[in-house]
């Protein structure tokens, strides 16, 4: 029980420090809020044995840390998906000027095909010409 007593005395400590910087700007309010949270954290104390309460406050620990290691992967996860949008915005553009170039290629294979056929018509004319002479 002395543990409890130790603990509750911090919490004690810790909450009047806490409340007395708060107090200043609404004392009523505060004060009263003060006393409620000082007489729960007695009852809670009261019964709550210590080796629960200390239970308790490494469950609360652990869950600190979950927490931080949960922040850390969505903050990990972010940066990543703002690489990925990135090389995703880079490959949409690479794949537009790709279009852009086989779209100009496919012209130009037309127009040279149209070009070796006006040749090849002007070289059967050619040699109709010297068939025929």
């Amino acid at each position: 029980m002395a543990g409890a007593t130790k603990t509750v005395r911090h919490c004690w400590v810790a909450s009047t420090n806490f409340w007395g910087i708060l107090r200043r700007s609404n004392a009523i309010s505060l004060g009263k809020k003060f006393i409620m949270s000082l007489k729960a954290v007695e009852e809670v104390s009261a019964e709550v044995p210590a080796d629960d309460f200390q239970a308790l406050e490494g469950k609360v620990y652990r869950t600190i840390e979950m927490y931080k290691a949960a922040r850390e992967a969505r903050l990990a996860a972010e940066r990543d998906v703002q690489r990925l949008r990135q090389q995703l915005k880079e490959r949409e553009e690479e794949i537009e000027t790709l279009r852009r170039e086989a779209v100009q290629f496919r012209k130009d294979r037309e127009e040279v095909k149209r070009r070796v056929e006006k040749m090849m018509r002007q070289i059967d004319t050619v040699g109709e010409e010297q068939v025929a002479s």
